[in-house]
């Protein structure tokens, strides 16, 4: 991994999106905008009382693929976690999906003839969309309260039977959850790729691919960041409360 492929707290902001511009609805989840001048990550990140270290690990995390310091992000307390995952949530449902849909309806306004297939493809799109906002909302409404709930739980002096009865999670639904909704995009990016009817406009289906190709990464990265964080963290306190009985 070339040092020159870190972002640190000395880079100037404005570089960091020259470097890689899909990094720009990752820095507006902290709240950051444009208008960044020169100033530094850290000089941003300090006016905006944004965790330092949080954000270059969640910058290089989506930045660098081969970047992923495991340890050290299982020591940032859960609820900043959870918060920067909730802000992903409303950029998925609030710009990304309406935007994706937006795209297929211009296609399919594009297509004179033989459009059946178009047709297919937004009945798909549409039940995948159904499909993740209803994971998105259980983890809101189930998993992100579940593990805030347990790492409270000293203080509020619930048990572990108290909370697992209150927010029902289940790790089985959990997983499966998060690998259909993976799974599910693959299968609609290549459904594009394969079947798109020989009509339909070039640039419209092209600028759709290459939305859900960076879609997709981002959702993986989303993913990683529960399976190999919160996940972790959420099992260590249900075993430290077990032995608490």
């Amino acid at each position: 991994m070339s040092e020159l492929s870190i972002i640190t707290g000395q880079t100037k902001m404005a570089d960091v999106i020259h470097k890689n511009y899909l990094l720009l609805p990752v820095i507006n989840r902290f709240g950051i905008k444009l208008g960044f001048g020169d100033r530094t990550v850290e000089e941003i990140c300090s006016d905006a009382k944004i965790n330092l270290s949080f954000f270059l690990d969640i910058i290089n995390t989506y930045h660098n693929e081969y970047y992923f310091p495991k340890e050290k992000m299982q020591e940032y307390p859960v609820q900043l976690i959870v918060d920067y995952l909730k802000e992903t949530h409303n950029y998925y449902k609030n710009k990304i999906l309406p935007e994706i849909e937006e795209k297929i309806e211009l296609l399919i306004k594009s297509c004179p003839v033989d459009c059946d297939n178009l047709k297919l493809i937004e009945e798909f799109y549409k039940e995948y969309k159904n499909e993740l906002e209803y994971h998105l909302n259980n983890e809101e409404e189930k998993f992100f309260p579940y593990i805030i709930a347990l790492t409270e739980s000293q203080q509020s002096m619930q048990n572990l039977t108290e909370i697992k009865e209150k927010y029902n999670f289940s790790y089985e639904i959990h997983n499966s959850e998060h690998e259909s909704v993976v799974a599910k995009l693959f299968d609609f990016k290549n459904i594009l790729i394969k079947y798109l009817p020989p009509t339909y406009d070039q640039d419209l289906g092209n600028n759709l691919l290459s939305d859900l190709f960076v879609f997709e990464k981002d959702l993986n990265d989303h993913e990683r960041l529960e399976d190999v964080i919160l996940l972790p963290a959420l099992q260590k306190i249900e075993n430290q409360l077990e032995k608490e009985k």
